[in-house]
């Protein structure tokens, strides 16, 4: 296995890759489609490094820079500026071939008119290895990835589900021995159930192997549970990174306080006054604030009964975690999100008492954190 880490990477794609009816389009953070004539920066600056062993995730929306990051590191795009090494070797000239990387896309990439064997050992076949080496690759991967995969092997792609695919595919990487996993989204085709499932599989294989992973996805669930540490990605910028826990509490800023957690946080703008913040019809007693900020507060910070009133407006069950996450309406334009147990039957229209435990403040004008604040007299039932 290799560690990974990249220095000052930056990939900027011109407008002429696509166009309709004239217009020259690129595609955006939020997933839609743009016309100009501007050229687009998929990776700013990126600074990275990946231990050697560690599952790290790549988290962020659609079209901040995510799979261009994969795709630079094994070698299919070569970046504008910056290099890259895995341990302390620079691999900037080396061909994605010889990278030793197992690559798993999000379609999968199996070819339709081979079995599952042939894309397994295709580029064993293409390296010319003996067939004694080949058979005993095979016959481990089929060991590592378990009952049923051997089963997998005469049949075509067409005949499995994504689930099965997905297995096909960790295969293909795992019998060329690679020194490092790049995975772009491979779950996100599968059905919830199926995808859960999986993701178990997948986190079980990842640890089993130990080798150094990149995995890149915009789901939080997949990325809090397969990876050691998280990247979060924004507009071709690696925004924070840090275990879950480090970036949850400490948020860097507004967009990273909004993007992580389910939900994400409430976020209030305000004012403090006199040592208290005033926003959203929240009142809350602070220290060293003033003037305007923006304020958040976590599901989890705001507790039943206290001074507030919040009008419930629409109830999401989540049997799974047995709560409920309820919005509710405080003023006339603002709501605010809580989360009570199933056992509370809400009716909307109905009025609930709340209190806020804590609350993380923002900078109005830059948008990066300042601090996080506790109320010790908040009321909890």
């Amino acid at each position: 296995m290799s560690s990974v880490r990249l220095e000052n990477i930056t990939k900027v794609f011109h407008s002429d890759r696509g166009s309709f009816r004239g217009k020259r389009l690129i595609k955006v953070e939020n997933g839609g489609l743009l016309s100009t004539d501007a050229p687009v920066t998929a990776l700013d600056d990126i600074n990275l490094e990946v231990d050697q062993g560690e599952v790290l995730s790549v988290l962020g929306p659609s079209g901040c820079g995510k799979s261009t990051l994969l795709r630079v590191i094994a070698g299919l795009i070569e970046p504008d500026a910056g290099h890259i090494y895995f341990d302390e070797r620079c691999v900037d000239n080396v061909s994605t071939r010889d990278r030793r990387i197992g690559f798993v896309f999000q379609n999968y990439a199996l070819y339709p008119h081979m079995t599952s064997e042939g894309n397994v050992i295709f580029n064993l076949l293409l390296r010319r290895l003996p067939d004694k080496d080949i058979e005993e690759r095979v016959k481990y991967a089929s060991n590592v990835l378990g009952v049923g995969f051997e089963m997998l092997l005469s049949r075509r792609p067409g005949t499995l589900s994504g689930g099965q695919k997905q297995r096909v595919a960790l295969g293909r990487c795992i019998i060329r021995n690679p020194a490092v996993f790049l995975l772009d989204e491979p779950l996100s085709d599968l059905d919830a159930k199926l995808r859960q499932t999986t993701r178990i599989e997948l986190k079980r294989l990842l640890r089993h192997f130990g080798i150094t992973t990149i995995y890149v996805t915009h789901d939080q669930i997949e990325a809090i549970s397969l990876g050691h540490r998280l990247a979060i990605m924004r507009r071709g910028k690696i925004v924070q990174q840090g275990t879950f826990e480090d970036i949850y509490n400490r948020p860097y800023n507004v967009f990273v306080a909004g993007f992580l957690g389910s939900p994400p946080l409430n976020l209030i703008k305000g004012e403090v006054i006199d040592n208290v913040f005033y926003g959203g019809g929240i009142r809350f007693p602070t220290t060293g604030l003033l003037g305007e900020v923006i304020g958040g507060i976590k599901v989890e910070d705001i507790t039943s009964g206290g001074d507030f009133k919040g009008i419930v407006e629409v109830s999401e069950p989540n049997p799974s975690e047995k709560s409920q996450i309820v919005t509710m309406r405080i003023k006339q334009d603002f709501r605010i999100k809580l989360r009570k147990s199933l056992d509370y039957i809400l009716e909307a229209g109905e009025i609930i008492n709340f209190s806020v435990k804590k609350m993380y403040f923002f900078d109005p004008v830059t948008e990066l954190f300042i601090k996080s604040i506790e109320n010790k007299e908040a009321v909890s039932i």
